[in-house]
């Protein structure tokens, strides 16, 4: 029971990687760019290998992602909530898999080429791991080192992942008072959160948003996982419902929908707007058909021109 009660937790997080990781291609190359230390162009093509396996009992393992960027470099990104040691052996698993489907042959050699790997801890203690290990040896004592670097999510503040455009893991950071409130929530920690929350990722997600880190879309894909995962870790305490912590949450999703729609009206009314000047309508009648003032249809001119 212990065992199927930590695999549904973890699930929550692996949803939530899983879905960070189909952002928009600018905010998933960013991430890539950060955690593997390359510079590939925000227009880069990313394909998504999504690899399972089945276990004993028949449920399916799924991998959190392998992504090959520009359809040639692979990069595998795991998730882990603890520390637990045998997550390398899943990676390898998973990135060996993915190397047999395109083994290549070189007179009586095989090679493959595994996916440079990366794992994400999202909790992290003293013994947490700088990288892990797997040691494959074989009866005559030959030996094959596999080794993968870690990522530990809460020993970055705020402001580095920023920094390092990696905003779009922003909604897990909300696991940063995990461990003091569940000692006993507090007016204390709920004063915390929301300052976490408000002031620290939903600030850094509209300010990435802003400087064109991640789109619009993501924007609100974020504060939507963040408010699911606000639920899953802290919406059954009384006391935060007592002060209010979620609905600081839920009236910045609303005013999100609005904005989000203000837009969309918006570059709705620029798309009519330019069609019209294309065609040769005077400003006057596409002042009245769009609701847009004459400066912004001036200077839509001017960029057709």
């Amino acid at each position: 029971m212990g065992v199927r009660l930590a695999e549904n937790i973890n699930q929550i997080y692996d949803k939530t990687m899983k879905r960070i990781l189909t952002l928009s291609n600018t905010a998933v190359i960013n991430l890539i760019n950060a955690l593997f230390e390359k510079s590939f162009a925000l227009d880069s093509e990313i394909t998504y290998n999504w690899t399972e396996s089945i276990k004993d009992n028949l449920d399916r393992i799924i991998a959190d992602a392998i992504l090959t960027v520009n359809g040639k470099d692979k990069f595998h990104i795991e998730c882990q909530i603890d520390n637990d040691s045998t997550i390398v052996i899943r990676v390898f698993e998973y990135g060996f898999q993915e190397a047999l489907k395109y083994k290549v042959a070189e007179g009586d050699k095989i090679i493959l080429t595994l996916p440079q790997a990366k794992i994400i801890y999202l909790e992290s203690g003293r013994n947490t791991p700088n990288e892990v290990s797997l040691i494959i040896r074989t009866a005559d004592k030959n030996e094959f080192e596999y080794t993968v670097p870690t990522m530990k999510l809460l020993e970055y503040s705020i402001e580095e992942l920023n920094k390092q455009r990696m905003v779009i893991l922003m909604p897990l950071y909300l696991l940063k008072l995990r461990n003091d409130i569940s000692k006993g929530a507090t007016a204390k920690n709920a004063l915390e959160l929301k300052e976490l929350m408000n002031n620290g990722i939903i600030k850094s997600i509209e300010e990435n948003h802003h400087v064109g880190n991640i789109s619009s879309g993501d924007s609100r894909v974020l504060i939507g996982l963040l408010e699911k995962l606000y639920k899953h870790l802290y919406g059954n305490i009384e006391l935060f419902k007592e002060e209010g912590v979620a609905n600081m949450l839920a009236e910045k999703l609303v005013l999100d929908f609005e904005v989000a729609e203000e837009v969309a009206r918006e570059e709705k009314a620029l798309e009519i707007a330019k069609e019209m000047l294309r065609d040769g309508e005077p400003i006057e009648k596409i002042m009245k058909w769009t609701k847009l003032s004459a400066d912004a249809i001036n200077k839509l001119r001017m960029k057709i021109n």
